[in-house]
């Protein structure tokens, strides 16, 4: 990876990306694009796109780019921006090394630049992101086989150019879940946390507190996952997570679970952020409304929330009688974290019609519904 010298950033003011991408399509590249019908946005892979991006960003990734949709089938336009775009844009290089890497940075040249314009039609980009061209219409294995990841990076970032609006419509599509696909993913949501809500308390009793604080940092996260889709947001991956969580009583909740030195301090804590979750949850007016206050898990007495509870509830909401059938293994995050599968776009959907077979007019009853398993240790 090519580094800026160390006195690269001191001598270069720091603005962030998407606000630089602007500046650059403005100033450097629409110039150069004469009556060439396109659209410009920054949108994709990328801190810059999700406005977590950091002076520490610039080392890889960051710079001078934007994602421009227009049709260049023979590369010419590409070449021209290479040899016509300046070497540098406010202080910045617009050049990136090494070429055609799935990782770059920027770095110094005498020649044509290798710029980080990323040159497609709109469609195409989208297929190659999403596995799928929402302009088309959006199905329930489009929604649930698409990371959220990705939903975030196509509707978050910023668009600087789109004369007909077919950006803009697409992005505006993919903003959030219809409402059936909301209950059901929540539901999915609220049923992870039913699967473990008791495993900290009971590796504690048995004096493993080491398992009690991994089990306890598993439940935060899902529980940040379940706050972000209350809210109406894409659950950003494990890296911005946390930093992604609006800042209320949950997300101190969940600090004091993580950092709670007693078991009683963390059960209480795991306890009174999922309590604030629930009372959210009654408040969207998805489902009937359950009472938001921890019990006792069975005669083993661990404080829990009895998230399961809350998965039947929006299950019972759904009104789409296939969808309110599937099993609540949920959409694509919710079955699988490793980051092969989930940038891969064909792989989630492969995955994703294992885990939900199509169900005929003839297969349509309910699927038996998993609850907390009181002998599971």
């Amino acid at each position: 990876m090519s580094v800026p010298p160390a006195n690269f950033l001191a001598m270069t003011a720091f603005l962030p990306g998407a606000e630089l991408a602007r500046l650059f399509y403005a100033e450097a590249v629409r110039p150069l694009l004469g009556d060439l019908p396109h659209a410009a946005a920054r949108l994709g892979p990328g801190s810059d796109v999700l406005g977590f991006d950091t002076p520490r960003s610039t080392d890889h990734d960051w710079g001078p780019r934007l994602e421009l949709f227009a049709e260049d089938d023979t590369g010419e336009l590409g070449d021209r921006l290479s040899r016509l775009l300046p070497r540098r844009f406010r202080g910045w290089s617009t050049h990136f090394e090494p070429p055609g890497a799935r990782v770059r940075s920027m770095a110094d040249t005498d020649g044509p630049v290798d710029h980080y314009v990323t040159i497609t039609p709109f469609p195409r980009w989208c297929h190659g992101q999403l596995g799928f061209d929402p302009a088309t219409g959006i199905g329930t294995t489009d929604w649930l086989s698409t990371p959220w990841q990705r939903l975030a990076e196509v509707t978050g970032g910023a668009v600087f150019h789109d004369p007909d609006g077919a950006v803009s419509r697409v992005r505006a599509s993919l903003r959030w879940y219809p409402a059936d696909l909301w209950r059901y993913v929540l539901a999915a949501q609220w049923q992870r946390i039913a699967e473990e809500e008791a495993f900290p308390a009971r590796a504690a009793e048995t004096g493993d507190e080491s398992g009690a604080s991994v089990l306890s940092a598993r439940l935060c996260r899902e529980v940040a996952r379940l706050v972000l889709l209350q809210a109406r947001r894409w659950p950003p991956y494990s890296k911005w997570l946390m930093a992604a969580l609006p800042p209320d009583r949950v997300a101190g909740h969940l600090t004091a679970a993580l950092r709670a030195g007693s078991i009683r301090d963390r059960e209480d804590a795991l306890c009174t952020a999922l309590e604030s979750a629930a009372e959210k949850q009654n408040e969207l007016g998805l489902a009937a409304e359950v009472p938001p206050a921890r019990i006792p898990f069975f005669d083993r007495g661990y404080p829990v929330i009895g998230a399961g509870r809350f998965a039947e509830a929006l299950r019972d909401a759904i009104t789409d009688p296939v969808l309110r059938s599937r099993p609540l293994t949920g959409s694509i995050d919710q079955i699988s974290d490793n980051v092969a599968v989930l940038t891969s776009p064909s792989t989630c959907r492969s995955i994703l019609a294992a885990a939900h077979p199509a169900t005929t007019t003839h297969d349509n009853a309910a699927v038996p519904r998993p609850g907390p398993d009181r002998f599971r240790g």
